[in-house]
Formats: structure tokens, C-alpha cells, sequence
């Protein structure tokens, strides 16, 4: 558990700051559950929420000089001159050129014989350097050979009968990389197919992100009274203050959840990835991104959150509500995208028409399911 807490720690600096704001909250969701024991209340009302949230991928049981070849299986391989796809006796030959092309890293899998969609489902772990100049050429430009082999019966000897190559470069933002590439008789495709795979423990540069949906509960605010003292406060009296006086005084608990007015959902996602595509740039150039930044994401996934948690509930009204929001979205940047052509604003007349594009859709599909 501490190893994963560890490697959780590369993730991406902007999820520091949410993931304290859920500490945060869970404590005192936590204060709230012990506080409603001690005196007696039930146990607080709750919802559920879906919350999403990037986790970093991480091979952990991958040295950071493991790179791991999978060869699964081939599709109709080519045999050669003579013989039927159903007598193929095919194994797979790979060639990696690190630490050099001089001395590269070679190996085979075993026959599968009778077949021209052999399944060999076998892997080998390869060593690397992440920071040896010559792997970085070898990721960025070499890759993988494969050479697809017949074998040879009683005084025959085994024929190559097909070519394939792997390219490596997504390992630069990717721990991991599954293709199914062509087979090639020079630089003629002959209709085959490999499946392979490889792993590398984290990315060369960067953090690979992966969306998680979980259910996540939300309490609901209680009352600090104990039942007794709620049916003496409930009492009527000859002092007590009209009910829309006293109801006046009364504050919203510091814990309850945030409101927020309906919006767009594609808007509030396309907003996500702008600020996203933001950190990946600090995170490229190693700097810090600014706390505001940093609150702006938080801010647009905690609204994403709480309008999916409000519309689970399919309120007709609030259905209603969010159409006409879409409705006045529409309008509105139909109006911007004729104001900035009209000034010769092309980029932000673009952008508005780019919004304008995904807020019609979205529209169009809730009423599709609110009449379907």
C-alpha cells in the first residue's frame, strides 16, 4: 500500500489540491456520523454522487529498466509458395537494437503448427536505459522488427515468410502500447496480421493519465439538536418569534455541499481539457502551475459533479430548467458568433461557433431522451 501511495505521488500536480478538498470533506462528513452517535440522532441522510477522477497508470511490478514484449497471436500469415494456410508451422523472430544495432536483444516464440492464425500468447522482458541517448533513438525512430518463420520439414530449412515492425514513440506519453501491425513481403502487404503488445513502467515523459468513476456518498447536513431539545425548540411559546424571523437567522452549515446554477455539460468538459492541456504544458516545462489555475479545475470538475448528481434525479422540472439554460447557451453564443464575424475576429468567431456546434448537440440529444 505505501509503494502505491508513493508512486501516487507523480500524479499530476493539479490533483494534489482535489484530492485534499475529498480529505477535507471526508473528515467532516466523518465529525458528522460521530457527532449524530454521541447524541443520539439517526444516522444522517445521504446521496450518492459519480465522481471521476485521472489516475496516474503505473505498471508497479515493472522495473523502471523493464521493457515487456508480448507476442499474441498471428491472423492469416502468409505461408510460402507451395504450401496451404492449414499447413503453416509459424513462430514469431524479433529483433531489438538496444544497447546497439551492433548487439541488439533477439529471441523467438515456439512453433504453433497447423495454422495460419497461430495463438502464441508468449512475452519476454527486454532491459532498457529510459536515459541512454541510443534508446531514445531506438524509441523514436526504430522500434520492433518481426520476422514471421515457416519452419522447415527433414532437409528443409526455415523460410522467412513476412515482415512487421512496432513503433515505439507512444511510450513517450504511454506505459503501454497494444497494435495489431500488417505483415509485409518486402514493402507488399500480404493481408497478415500480428498482435503485440509492450509495458514499460510509467512513461518516458509525462504521467499516463486514465479516467476512474466512483460512487461516492454525500451526507447530508443534520440538525445539532438532540431530539429532545428539537421537540422543545419545536414547542410553541408565548415569546417565540413569528417562523419566517427566527427561519431568517438560521445559517447554512459550513459542510453543506456547493450550489451552483445548471449549465452546459459539453462547455464545463470542454473547459476541463483547455485547463488540462494547460498543466500538461507546466508539467512539460517542470514548472508549478498557479493556484488559480488550480482552482478553476477544481471549481469546473465540482460543477460537472454536482449537475450530474442533480439531473440523476430526473426532476421534470429541473429538466426543464437545464433545457431552457441550453436554450439561452444557444441564443447567446449565436449572437457572439455573429458579433465577431462582423468585426473580422476570426479566431474568436471560431471559437464561439465551435461552442455554439457542441451546446446544440447536447440539446438535441436531451430532448431525444426526453421524448424517447
Amino acid at each position: 500500500m505505501w509503494q502505491e501511495v508513493e508512486e501516487f505521488k507523480g500524479a499530476e500536480y493539479f490533483h494534489k489540491a482535489l484530492f485534499e478538498k475529498l480529505v477535507e470533506e471526508s473528515m467532516k462528513n466523518i465529525e458528522m456520523l460521530k457527532n449524530a452517535h454521541a447524541k443520539g440522532l439517526p444516522v444522517p441522510k445521504c446521496h450518492t454522487q459519480e465522481r471521476t477522477f485521472n489516475s496516474p497508470k503505473i505498471y508497479s511490478n515493472l522495473s523502471p529498466n523493464d521493457l515487456v514484449l508480448y507476442i499474441t497471436r498471428g491472423v492469416n500469415l502468409p505461408p510460402p509458395s507451395g504450401v496451404s494456410p492449414n499447413d503453416l508451422d509459424a513462430s514469431i523472430k524479433f529483433e531489438f537494437p538496444f544497447p546497439s544495432s551492433e548487439e541488439p536483444q533477439r529471441d523467438k516464440t515456439g512453433t504453433v503448427k497447423g495454422t495460419s492464425s497461430p495463438e502464441f500468447k508468449e512475452q519476454f522482458r527486454l532491459n532498457i536505459s529510459r536515459t541512454h541517448r541510443g534508446f531514445k533513438r531506438v524509441i523514436q525512430s526504430k522500434g520492433i522488427k518481426f520476422e514471421v518463420v515457416h519452419k522447415g520439414g527433414l532437409f528443409k530449412t526455415d523460410k522467412v515468410v513476412g515482415t512487421a515492425q512496432l513503433k515505439l514513440e507512444a511510450l513517450e506519453n504511454h506505459c503501454d502500447i497494444r497494435e495489431i501491425i500488417e505483415v509485409m513481403d518486402g514493402r507488399k502487404a500480404t493481408g497478415g496480421k500480428l498482435e503485440v503488445m509492450v509495458k514499460i513502467r510509467e512513461p518516458l515523459s509525462g504521467v499516463d493519465l486514465q479516467p476512474t468513476t466512483e460512487k461516492w456518498y454525500v451526507l447530508e447536513p443534520v440538525s445539532s439538536l438532540s431530539p429532545p431539545e428539537k421537540q422543545k425548540e419545536q414547542a410553541p411559546s408565548p415569546r417565540s418569534k413569528p417562523k419566517h424571523e427566527s427561519s431568517s437567522r438560521t445559517s447554512h452549515p459550513d459542510n453543506s455541499p456547493p450550489q451552483y446554477n445548471l449549465h452546459s455539460f459539453s462547455l464545463l468538459n470542454y473547459d476541463k481539457e483547455r485547463l488540462e492541456r494547460k498543466f500538461a504544458d507546466y508539467r512539460k516545462n517542470h514548472r508549478e502551475p498557479p493556484s488559480d489555475l488550480i482552482h478553476q479545475h477544481r471549481e469546473v470538475i465540482h460543477r460537472l459533479q454536482w449537475q450530474k448528481a442533480q439531473l440523476e434525479r430526473g426532476s421534470p422540472a429541473l429538466l426543464t430548467e437545464y433545457e431552457h439554460v441550453l436554450r439561452r447557451f444557444v441564443q447567446g453564443l449565436s449572437e457572439s458568433v455573429k458579433k465577431y464575424s462582423s468585426q473580422g475576429n476570426r479566431e474568436a468567431a471560431k471559437d464561439a461557433l465551435g461552442r455554439l456546434k457542441m451546446v446544440e448537440n447536447e440539446l438535441e440529444s436531451l430532448k431525444r431522451k426526453r421524448t424517447g
